[in-house]
């Protein structure tokens, strides 16, 4: 019996490649073969062949929108046949190539050792010069401000097929930033989760919101849950990080000042997700927190010297803690900023029905169903941000005009339905609020939370009331603030710091801080510096005047002059005792 033998015949993913290799081949001098490139060389005045390394292509030139910032697309075939993409910047030429050649072996590259293999492989990568090329992006996330193209942590690239990213290191500088199971999955588990759970579906909410910071040209900031101690926090923050990576995208507030700027940037686009405050030291709290919402790193040197453009990101930030940011500051006698107070809005996490939840899913307590949403969040993750991304790079004009009308529409019935007047901190609370809710509609829309419509909305009104609650009204937070210590410090010391001006034989008053008449105070300048220490003096008398209960000097003055009783009448603040029994608002 005569034996067939079938004619060799290449699959279609070889055809593809051997007509790219025919169209883009190795420079005069090198080969490139089933084994991986080989070069020439003269011996005895003849030339032979010899094997240089594994297999290794370079695709692209790529380059920065200005024309600078050349590199290499070089494609590495790993021991186990799997491909892997590298955008190197070309300057890494300029040395002796360790870092080059470095990335290329964690790739998979193997090398020869033979004496001059260095240099060649160096030649190889310099004189081949393919005729296509390709914009680089040098951060995650966005890739620029026509958000035409994101970055994901693997370096995959959403949109622009054209723009790859380019970096000294290969990609993986967000290496949890990683998929695992379908988009499918995810949504029938944690997403399902999140169904009845408000806090769960603003936390997740807020991760896709991170994408839409950049089009929107909206700064960064976002949510800081606040509760005691395993209530369901931590579980809430897994749940949303499973949005973007694996569970362990999750990052600490523990980590340094520099750390989190590295992460920040990482998380471009995205979800930077910081859990337990309180182990963050009270010196570092405010700086980082406002670092972490400006979008911006501290400017640093190149090797060469020269200044390198400081670290840019927008990013949805999502925090966890016992404590509040003002808290934390308190400990190192600093005072929390109205700007950072609206820029990462704190809630009360663990006054729901259980806890942190609402609805437990048909499980039996609060701990069952945290250790259920943990374990769906570390088998399924990483699908449903690339896939709103996906959906947003295709309908940007239209997803942006919507975003924009949903939030305004959202503030406008906030504001109706709470019966709030137009105040600045309480209208930017709104915005992001109306952001969040707006990522959360759309991935609704586009198939991905599974959540029913109005969920994500309903879920933001319910948080903004929670934090409208802990703040303890709707009114700026620094005159909130200015009443409640001037309050304090008359209840505390009404009787013992002030003089009594309508007893004639009143006693010696110690660290005397003014004088009192019936329920009047005049309180003195040094006094009201203490009274207001680390804020601004002048304002708090601004807004304790705006509330009715300082009497202000002629003109522009807000003291006047003490009764003609007080020696030499100095200037002092006049305030109503009534004061003490007024609410903040």
């Amino acid at each position: 019996m005569a034996l067939a033998i079938r004619p060799f015949e290449m699959t279609a993913e070889e055809a593809s490649q051997a007509e790219a290799d025919s169209a883009n081949p190795p420079p005069r001098g090198f080969s490139l073969r089933p084994d991986g490139i080989h070069y020439e060389v003269e011996k005895d005045g003849e030339s032979e062949w010899r094997w240089l390394c594994s297999p290794i292509r370079v695709l692209a030139l790529p380059r920065g929108a200005d024309g600078k910032g050349w590199g290499r697309l070089v494609e590495i075939v790993d021991p186990d046949g799997n491909r892997h993409r590298w955008a190197m910047p070309a300057e890494l030429f300029a040395g002796d190539g360790t870092e080059l050649r470095r990335e290329c072996m964690r790739l998979g590259l193997r090398l020869s050792t033979s004496r001059n293999a260095r240099a060649v492989f160096s030649d190889l990568l310099q004189t081949w010069t393919p005729e296509v090329r390709a914009t680089t992006a040098e951060r995650l996330g966005w890739a620029d401000e026509t958000c035409s193209a994101f970055v994901l942590g693997s370096g995959r690239v959403i949109g622009d097929d054209n723009v790859v990213f380019q970096s000294e290191h290969a990609p993986g500088a967000a290496a949890e930033m990683r998929c695992s199971g379908t988009l499918e999955q995810w949504r029938d588990s944690v997403g399902a989760a999140c169904t009845g759970n408000p806090l769960m579906i603003v936390a997740v909410s807020l991760a896709f919101a991170g994408a839409l910071l950049e089009p929107l040209q909206t700064e960064g900031g976002g949510l800081h849950l606040r509760g005691a101690s395993s209530r369901g926090k931590s579980t809430i923050l897994r749940a949303a990080v499973s949005v973007w990576g694996s569970p362990r995208f999750l990052q600490s507030w523990r980590a340094t000042s520099n750390g989190l700027e590295g992460t920040a940037a990482a998380c471009n686009g995205s979800l930077i997700a910081l859990d337990e405050m309180g182990e963050i030291s009270a010196r570092e709290a405010g700086a980082t927190a406002y670092m972490l919402a400006n979008g911006q790193g501290k400017a640093r040197a190149t090797r060469a010297g020269t200044a390198r453009p400081a670290a840019r990101w927008r990013t949805a930030i999502l925090s966890s803690g016992e404590i509040r940011l003002a808290d934390k500051l308190a400990e190192a006698g600093q005072r929390v900023r109205a700007g950072q107070e609206v820029r990462l809005l704190d809630i009360q996490a663990d006054g729901r029905l259980y806890g942190a939840f609402d609805i437990l899913h048909d499980h039996a307590d609060a701990a069952a169903f945290s250790e259920a949403v943990t374990r769906m969040a570390a088998a399924a993750y990483g699908t449903a941000g690339p896939a709103f991304v996906e959906r947003l790079v295709v309908d940007m004009e239209e997803a942006t005009r919507q975003s924009r009308a949903f939030a305004s529409g959202f503030k406008d019935h906030a504001m109706q339905r709470f019966d709030l007047v137009s105040e600045g901190q309480t209208s930017r609370a709104l915005a992001r609020l109306g952001l969040i809710a707006a990522a959360g509609e759309l991935a609704t829309a586009w198939g991905i939370s599974g959540w029913p419509a109005g969920s994500a909305r309903d879920a933001a009104l319910d948080v903004f009331g929670l934090w409208l609650a802990g703040r303890g009204g709707a009114g700026p937070t620094e005159a909130r603030e200015a009443l409640q210590r001037l309050r304090a410090f008359i209840s505390a010391h009404g009787i013992s710091r002030f003089e009594d001006l309508d007893e004639e034989d009143a006693r010696p008053v110690l660290n005397r801080a003014g004088w009192r008449s019936g329920t009047t105070y005049y309180i003195s300048a040094d006094a009201w510096r203490d009274i207001h220490s680390g804020a601004d003096t002048v304002d708090a008398a601004r807004h304790v005047r705006d509330a009715g209960y300082l009497a202000p000097g002629d003109g522009n003055n807000l003291a006047q002059r003490a009764p003609r009783s007080v020696p030499n009448r100095p200037r002092v603040y006049v305030v109503s005792g009534e004061i003490l029994g007024a609410g903040d608002d």
